[in-house]
């Protein structure tokens, strides 16, 4: 039998062996690092979410763009005069305008409904295909397929808007689940219900053809101070300060956990290098190169990192959840779980392993194989 067959048998058996040998420090070195994947998986999750809310918002009816007002705590915080809009129209490269009033609240005895305050004669409702029923009058409201599932309601039927009943005219689709799942009501109507007559949350816009969004965009921000013209969702930090703040001092945080977990692995792998120190004697006695050696302890300490990303998978599900549910970030985001967020989250496990494990692994192939030998 060859030493490389040996060392391909024997080698996870040892790996396995020397985990449980002490499975409570293994234990707690992955939970040590687990809390800096979850801190990874929370922030790029609600990252995500961010980014597909703007997505969602500045894209309403169709809009090439949104604009909001600069520097506020949540992206339906930001308020706008009503007669900005026609303002805005008149600029060059502008061919329609239309104002958006966000609103969340309890429809029918469900909490956090987004209601859409939009004016019929605006290029966002005319977008609407209506499925069910006709489009509406006065003070009449369309549900999206989603919500009207939802809350059992359809054409002909009444819905309460916190403590206001309005009929139901018709049921829309528009092929956007954000937009699906909302309630679409006079803008006059939902500024009265929010509290803000005569302001709206966004200004979307449709430019000209031929156009370019981004010099039209500057444009409105150099005409109008204070604006902020979102036409990419990666942009979203520009409005909602509060996204901001966790991102920034996510990174920050996240750095720190690194740094971190890299200490925790490098005790916990120094560690058993000491307490082994006969058996990897042994070992290069018998002729392991050092290569072997060194790979035998990152294998180790991978293999508890690969713990820690199961256990912060999990963490970082969890936390995310509990954020948004709680209000620190706007009702508009949900955390988005994508396959960037998990590799990150390898990335980061992987990484502690690696930097926790280059001291071990320069004491192990450093010991003398003769006065380990000696040492009880």
């Amino acid at each position: 039998m060859s030493p490389a067959y040996d060392a391909a048998v024997w080698l996870p058996n040892l790996v396995w062996a020397n985990l449980m040998r002490r499975r409570a420090r293994s234990l707690f070195t992955a939970i040590g690092v687990a809390l800096g994947v979850g801190l990874i998986v929370a922030l790029l999750s609600i990252s995500a979410g961010v980014t597909r809310a703007v997505n969602n918002v500045i894209h309403l009816g169709g809009a090439d763009f949104g604009l909001f007002q600069g520097q506020v705590t949540q992206l339906t915080n930001s308020l706008l005069p009503d007669a900005l809009a026609s303002e805005v129209a008149r600029q060059p490269g502008v061919q329609e305008s239309a104002r958006i009033k966000l609103f969340v609240t309890t429809v029918d005895g469900v909490s956090s409904v987004l209601v859409f305050g939009l004016d019929p004669t605006e290029f966002p409702e005319r977008q609407f295909v209506i499925t069910r029923g006709s489009r509406p009058q006065d003070n009449q409201v369309l549900l999206g397929d989603k919500v009207a599932a939802q809350l059992g309601r359809g054409p002909g039927d009444t819905i309460r808007i916190g403590n206001v009943a309005l009929r139901v005219a018709g049921v829309f689709h528009s092929g956007n689940s954000f937009e699906d799942g909302g309630v679409v009501a006079p803008l006059a109507l939902v500024q009265t219900l929010a509290g803000r007559p005569g302001e709206v949350t966004s200004i979307a816009v449709i430019i000209r053809p031929g156009a370019s969004s981004s010099q039209v965009a500057a444009r409105l921000q150099q005409r109008f101070p204070g604006l902020v013209a979102v036409t990419d969702p990666g942009q979203a930090i520009q409005v909602d300060t509060t996204s901001r703040l966790l991102i920034s001092a996510g990174w920050v945080f996240s750095v720190v956990a690194l740094l971190v977990g890299g200490i925790g692995v490098t005790n916990t792998m120094a560690m058993s290098v000491m307490e082994r120190s006969q058996e990897i004697g042994v070992l290069r006695a018998i002729g392991w190169p050092n290569r072997r050696v060194a790979g035998m302890i990152l294998t180790e300490a991978v293999g508890i990192c690969l713990l820690a990303l199961a256990i912060g998978l999990a963490l970082g599900y969890v936390a995310a959840q509990a954020l948004v549910a709680q209000g620190a970030l706007s009702t508009l985001v949900s955390p988005v779980f994508g396959l960037d967020v998990f590799a990150w989250g390898l990335a980061f496990s992987l990484g502690v392993g690696l930097l926790g494990a280059i001291y071990p692994v320069w004491r192990a192939i450093r010991l003398n194989p003769i006065e380990a030998l000696r040492r009880e």
